[in-house]
């Protein structure tokens, strides 16, 4: 199955049950200006339905474009993490009725996206203590995964893992943080076990999450974070279009699905740069895929130009991934951003008006990539100062950080520039000296 049936088909499942289907909305939210908010579809609901007299119901379904800023480090260093990507999600005010939830979640899952039901593990809260509140098992879930079916060996009790609470990753949030217990499906790609308690929320490439339920019921009270029961409990269900895509192809990562495929195809017919190590050529030819195309959204949906605060940093952020990227990949044809943009724009099941969109794009670019490249000539200039000083040996972690903290040199350049010389990037050194440099900033 291609990406775009998925999406289709998880909002006319839950239109057929009653559910009021929703029009995307902009990834950009007057609730927080200085950032991209939508990191899910809860944005919307809670901003606007939440508070609405005049809702057509209490059930709600939509296909939500999200941006995750916080994700943009992780991007390229496993098989399913994106910046940008398509979440479906359907949404109940009252009671959470978690039978019913987990009933339709497995419907779904199993009869109408037709994953294997043999390889699906679930995930619940087992209970434990959250923000120093003990809190019980979450009993009705796990019971409600084993009367679907699933074998008791696969259903996983974890704690942190499967207790949600709002905001984790948006900074300063003015409104209380609601929070209730969650509960995931894993598909079992079946790859090598990393060690004998192998089982979802150990964090290796084995078990891949693509869908969860949300019941929403408490809020935190930010004096003494105790839990308060909220006026309206509601119920959140969601998938990733991008990994159901993954496990349905039987694709190895994200970047190898249809809506991806073709524009990593387009990146490697422009690379330029022979015998980079795997590793490097890898990793830079998904952040740039990834990166153009949460470029080309977030511009489509009004992003502003680059600049230092707010929004304006995330964009030169995404600019200036792309651009190190492609100095990395060895490509320099001027018109590599424009070919790549119209594939970005051929994929995907939203498409935003193309010319007018691509344009601003390339505008963008216009204004970020000379102060960008002086930058990178100034940081290459000290890169070659430091191995001087350092008579043939590799620079430690404390000047790469350097480099890139105070200078704007990015590390993953920086590592390039050792390779063609010969020398190993020390990166347990770096990430050492980063964390210093974090500490340092903080204090």
């Amino acid at each position: 199955m291609n990406s775009v049936p998925i999406s289709q088909q998880f909002a006319e499942y839950y239109k057929a049950r009653g559910f009021y289907l929703l029009p995307r909305a902009p990834m950009l939210d007057p609730s927080i200006p200085m950032s991209f908010v939508m990191s899910a579809g809860l944005v919307q609901i809670e901003t606007s339905l939440a508070r609405s007299s005049n809702r057509p119901g209490n059930q709600f379904v939509l296909v939500q474009n999200c941006f995750r800023h916080f994700d943009l480090e992780s991007v390229g260093k496993d098989s399913t993490h994106l910046s940008f990507f398509e979440m479906p999600g359907a949404f109940t005010f009252g009671p959470n009725n978690k039978a019913e939830t987990i009933q339709n979640m497995w419907l779904l899952a199993t009869s109408i996206l037709g994953i294997d039901r043999n390889r699906i593990w679930a995930t619940y809260f087992k209970g434990g203590d959250i923000l120093q509140n003990s809190l019980p098992e979450d009993v009705i879930t796990r019971e409600t995964w084993l009367d679907v079916g699933i074998p008791s060996n696969r259903v996983v009790g974890l704690e942190a893992n499967n207790y949600w609470i709002q905001g984790r990753g948006i900074e300063n949030m003015v409104t209380p943080r609601k929070c209730g217990p969650n509960t995931e499906l894993f598909f079992d790609r079946g790859s090598e076990a990393c060690g004998p308690n192998c089982m979802p929320g150990c964090g290796c490439d084995r078990f891949v999450e693509f869908s969860n339920s949300l019941f929403i019921s408490h809020e935190i009270n930010k004096e003494n974070t105790k839990l308060t029961p909220i006026p309206e409990p509601f119920t959140e269900t969601v998938i990733g279009t991008e990994r159901v895509a993954m496990i349905l192809q039987d694709a190895p990562s994200v970047f190898d699905i249809d809506s991806y495929l073709s524009i990593i195809n387009t990146i490697r017919a422009f690379a330029g740069r022979s015998g980079l190590p795997e590793s490097m050529r890898a990793v830079s030819e998904k952040v740039v895929a990834d990166y153009a195309k949460a470029l080309y959204y977030l511009i489509a949906d009004g992003a502003p130009p680059p600049g230092k605060n707010g929004r304006e940093r995330i964009i030169k952020l995404l600019i200036r991934g792309v651009l190190t990227r492609q100095n990395i990949l060895g490509i320099s044809e001027p018109d590599f951003l424009f070919v790549l943009l119209d594939c970005v724009a051929s994929n995907g099941s939203d498409r935003p008006e193309k010319n007018a969109t691509r344009k601003r794009v390339l505008d963008y670019f216009m204004i970020e990539t000379p102060r960008f490249l002086q930058t990178i000539e100034r940081g290459q200039r000290i890169f070659s100062q430091l191995l001087e000083e350092n008579h043939g040996n590799t620079l430690s972690g404390r000047q790469i950080a350097y480099l890139e903290k105070s200078l704007g040199l990015p590390h993953s350049l920086v590592a390039v520039l050792l390779w063609e010389r010969g020398l190993p990037f020390l990166e347990p050194d770096y990430h050492q000296a980063l964390k210093n440099w974090k500490q340092a900033t903080l204090n």
